[in-house]
C-alpha cells in the first residue's frame, strides 16, 4: 500500500474562464484532431493544458466530453480520454471528489475496448484516482462499482479490466481498510472464481493477492 500523498498543486487556475459552450467546443475540436496523425501531438498538448487549468465550474463539462467520446473513435482518441483522467487526478486531487463517480463510469465504459493499450490506460488511471482522490470512501468510490462490474459483466475484457483496476486501486489507496476489504470482498471473489461465467480467473487471483 502506498503512503498518503497530497495532490500536486499544478499551475494556477484560469480567471475569467470561457463559457461552458466555448469549453465544450474547444475540447471537442481537440478530440477530433486526435484522430489525425498530423494534429495528434498538438491536440494532446492543448487538451492537457486545458485539463490542468480546470476548476469546479468546468470539471463537469470537460468530463462529459471525455465520457461521451464514441467507441467508434480511433484508438488514440479513446486512449487519450483515459489518460486525461490520470492527469486530472494528479493536478486536482480531492477537488474532483464530487465527480469521481463520473470518472469511474468513463473507465468502466472503456474496459470493453478491443485495444489492450486503452484497457491498460484504464488501470493506470484508476491507480492515480485512488492515490490522489481520497473522498468518498474507498468502498463507495472504487470497491462497489468494480465488484458490480465483475459480477454482472459478461465481456471477458471488461471482467479482466475490472479485476485489474480494483487491484490497482487497492494497491494505490493511501489508507484502505484492509480488514474490512478482506471481510467483505474475499468471500465474493471466491464465489466468482467458481462460476462458469467468470472469464477473468487469473486477474481475480491478482486481485485476491492485493487484498
Amino acid at each position: 500500500m502506498s503512503s498518503r500523498r497530497h495532490s500536486l498543486s499544478g499551475p494556477p487556475q484560469l480567471t475569467g474562464t470561457p463559457s461552458t459552450h466555448e469549453l465544450r467546443q474547444r475540447v471537442i475540436n481537440c478530440l477530433n484532431k486526435l484522430s489525425d496523425r498530423d494534429t495528434l501531438a498538438g491536440a494532446t498538448v492543448e487538451l492537457e493544458s486545458i485539463a490542468k487549468t480546470l476548476n469546479q465550474d468546468s470539471f463537469s463539462s470537460f468530463l462529459s466530453c471525455i465520457h461521451n467520446t464514441d467507441s467508434s473513435s480511433k484508438s488514440p482518441v479513446r486512449k487519450q480520454c483515459v489518460n486525461l483522467l490520470s492527469l486530472l487526478s494528479r493536478f486536482h486531487g480531492d477537488a474532483l471528489s464530487p465527480f469521481l463517480s463520473k470518472m469511474i463510469a468513463t473507465v468502466l465504459r472503456r474496459l470493453r475496448d478491443p485495444d489492450s493499450v486503452v484497457r491498460s490506460a484504464c488501470v493506470d488511471a484508476v491507480a492515480e484516482m485512488s492515490s490522489r482522490i481520497t473522498r468518498p470512501a474507498f468502498s463507495v468510490a472504487f470497491l462497489r462499482p468494480f465488484m458490480d462490474a465483475l459480477a454482472m459483466e459478461q465481456d471477458a475484457n471488461a471482467q479482466i479490466g475490472a479485476a485489474l483496476c480494483l487491484a490497482a486501486a487497492v494497491e494505490a489507496a493511501p489508507e484502505p481498510d484492509v480488514e474490512s476489504l478482506r471481510r467483505t470482498t474475499l468471500p465474493r471473489l471466491g464465489k466468482l472464481l467458481k462460476t462458469d461465467s467468470c472469464k477473468a480467473k487469473a486477474p481475480l487471483l491478482v486481485l485476491i493477492g492485493s487484498v
